[in-house]
């Protein structure tokens, strides 16, 4: 018998330290909530939520805890509503996941040592499918096709969605809702309104009847949402969350329910193209202002319910679309042909989101105030348009030459050659993407795509200039030294990884760290959150770095040919010298950093665009068109493919004779002529002869 007793002394220490086990059951994409019941005298008292064996090792893994006396606090994806009235307190888990099934207990922290447990096992399993017969599923799409032969007959899909049975399956309503919502931008903005009821009519035929909580989230090709319902039974009290990718709703459903025989029931919908069709010109600012919408559109719905009064405000967490600088953020509602702000306020915002606490359900989106003198001039627009198809025609130029021209062996253009194709093609997608940019935003996915790729081939571009300073700066470095064959500077071998590993590195932290930072309404980065800074911190340390080079290589270059003895004009040296130095700084980048002062002054701004879609004809100019053994090729080419070419070829008339006059110190080493330094600094003459 005294063998026993250690026995069951353990088991009564563990009935009294876990009193229960609480199940609870959720569906990926949906949500849970966990009720927490515990004793009288610990109203007061710090309530959490703790994952894994917290009782026996201690907790590294608590979610969501309230401090002594707090009632509701928020954590992510985590809510917990403590109901000191019945002593229960609540945690809903939104978005749930594979991942979130687990090991769950409630705890009470008392003098500092968490001692109150209740466990809890999370089940997460995959959303019921819907069984049905494919006749029932497929039929009321298919009748709605052949009653409304023409996309465009929106009155024709709005009376058939209301002539639908009470209750349908969720495939059925998400093929009728992208059916609808599908339909040209135009035919939906006259009818705004009845789209809306009809939309709101649809998802409310998701409703079942329940004793229970049944929670359900779906998503279609235009649309996002969940469906919440609590019966009689469903022991629920306090704030109720539910949760799309772009906006949360807390409501008080049970509330809603005890007005309601004890059942209610909420659907939060998220359009995402609505802000497009219902857009901020419906919206009266004031006559100095231009308003834009800076969230995407959502309802909230309560379906079957006769008492619709709320008996607290409704808290909607909306998410940003778009930067909102320092303008004013404004939550409004759709009220009939308008947006008007009646009954909703902002209660707290940031630069990713807006809390809009309302009286009223409705549809609701956030609107923001833009002074127009901060857009952009449609004749800044039209003149960046005509600098970068410029810059564009002297890159390809560019392009062709380094990759059709024979050249020097001493002399390497691998990152010359690369910085041009990363300029090509980074301008080229981005006055195509500014030009299309309407078409292009509508698709999420593409635009997302299109953003990361123009942050990767800038970013590429930056770090090839960066390479051709380093490239520079060894060749100025060694003017002397260097013997005439040998080749200064980084092997390619060297520099391909590194100009293309950095920016994937860069972009795959970017990514890992938001990966949603891409695709802004320019279809570039976002401004949330700090993510522009993964392309603006890396083009500033970049641009610093090829400063300071570049400031050496001057000082270099200067010392080394004050000393040169040389027959050459002085005037003519200095303004080749002059414009060869100018030039050199455009091919670095260095214009790039007027970027900071053009939001200044329009005489900047236009400075700035005009230098930085130039490089290409820099370029170009600096090392194809003032290299004499470049021109002799382009010669060769004209009078090999031009009309006549053969007979101008044999012609004795007149010829040009291009001299290379190469400066060298005095008692100095012959430099070599085709070496990278001298081909850039070297000062040529072209001397025309003529003959009797």
């Amino acid at each position: 018998m005294h063998i026993y007793f250690p026995i069951i002394f353990t088991l009564l220490l563990g009935l009294c330290f876990v009193e229960s086990v609480i199940k609870v059951t959720g569906y990926v994409g949906g949500s849970a909530e966990i009720r927490c019941p515990y004793d009288g005298g610990y109203e007061g008292y710090s309530k959490y939520l703790c994952k894994g064996d917290c009782p026996l090792i201690g907790s590294s893994k608590v979610p969501i805890q309230t401090t002594a006396g707090q009632t509701t606090t928020t954590s992510g994806r985590f809510s917990l509503h403590d109901d000191i009235k019945a002593r229960v307190f609540t945690v809903t888990i939104t978005g749930l996941t594979a991942r979130d099934a687990d090991k769950y207990w409630c705890g009470v922290e008392i003098s500092g040592q968490k001692d109150l447990y209740t466990e809890v096992r999370l089940h997460i399993t995959e959303a019921p499918v819907v069984t049905t017969s494919p006749q029932v599923i497929t039929d009321p799409t298919i009748k709605l096709r052949e009653e409304c032969k023409e996309k465009a007959d929106v009155d024709c899909m709005l009376k058939f969605i209301n002539k639908t049975a009470p209750t349908l399956p969720l495939k059925v309503v998400s093929s009728l809702l992208d059916v609808l919502l599908e339909a040209p931008a135009e035919s939906l903005v006259s009818r705004g309104e009845a789209v809306l009821q009809s939309t709101e009519t649809l998802v409310s035929k998701l409703v079942k009847p329940t004793r229970n909580t049944t929670s359900r989230h779906f998503r279609t090709n235009t649309t996002e949402g969940e469906v919440l319902s609590i019966g009689p039974d469903a022991l629920l009290t306090g704030v109720r969350r539910l949760g799309t990718a772009k906006a949360n709703l807390d409501i008080d459903l049970p509330g809603i329910a005890g007005n309601n025989n004890g059942s209610a029931s909420v659907v939060l919908l998220v359009y995402n193209s609505m802000q497009k069709v219902l857009n901020a010109s419906f919206f009266k600012t004031e006559t100095n202002q231009r308003a834009a919408t800076m969230s995407s559109v959502m309802s909230v719905v309560l379906p079957n319910a006769a008492n619709k009064t709320l008996p607290n405000p409704v808290n909607l967490t909306i998410y940003h679309n778009r930067s909102a600088s320092n303008a004013e953020v404004v939550c409004v509602y759709w009220n009939v042909n308008e947006w008007i702000k009646n009954g909703c306020n902002v209660s707290a915002t940031n630069s990713t989101h807006t809390v809009c606490s309302c009286d009223h359900l409705s549809t609701f989106a956030l609107i923001v105030s833009i002074d127009p003198m901060l857009e952009s001039d449609p004749v800044v627009e039209i003149l960046n348009t005509i600098f970068m198809l410029i810059g564009l025609v002297f890159l390809t130029l560019a392009v062709m030459t380094f990759v059709l021209c024979r050249w020097n062996p001493r002399v390497s253009n691998v990152a010359r050659l690369n910085l041009c194709v990363c300029l090509l093609l980074a301008h080229a997608l981005f006055l195509l993407t500014q030009c299309f940019l309407g078409r292009i935003t509508v698709h999420e996915a593409l635009c997302k795509t299109l953003a990361g790729v123009l942050h990767f081939l800038f970013l590429c571009s930056f770090v090839w200039m960066s390479i051709e300073a380093v490239m520079l700066f060894l060749s100025v470095r060694k003017l002397r030294q260097v013997k005439p064959s040998e080749r200064a500077g980084l092997h390619w071998k060297v520099t391909l990884p590194i100009g293309y590993g950095i920016p994937l590195l860069i972009m795959g932290v970017s990514a890992g760290v938001w990966s949603d930072g891409y695709g802004s309404e320019k279809c570039w980065l976002r401004e949330e959150r700090g993510f522009i800074w993964s392309f603006r911190g890396p083009v500033f340390f970049i641009l610093a770095g090829n400063i300071m080079l570049f400031i050496i290589i001057l000082i270099t270059i200067y010392g080394t040919l004050k000393e040169v003895r040389s027959d050459v004009s002085k005037v003519k040296y200095t303004k080749v010298l002059a414009f060869k130095v100018m030039a050199q700084c455009m091919v670095l980048g260095c214009p790039w950093v007027l970027g900071i002062f053009s939001t200044y002054s329009p005489f900047l701004e236009v400075l700035f665009l005009f230098l930085t879609s130039q490089q290409g004809t820099a370029i170009f100019l600096i090392h194809c068109l003032l290299n004499t053994e470049v021109r002799r090729q382009y010669r060769t080419w004209w009078q090999k493919f031009r009309p006549y070419g053969h007979l101008a070829a044999s012609s004795t008339g007149s010829g040009t004779t291009s001299v290379s006059v190469t400066l060298q110190p005095q008692n100095a080493t012959t430099l070599p002529p085709a070496h990278n330094a001298t081909a850039q600094w070297t000062v040529t003459q072209d001397r025309e002869d003529k003959r009797d």
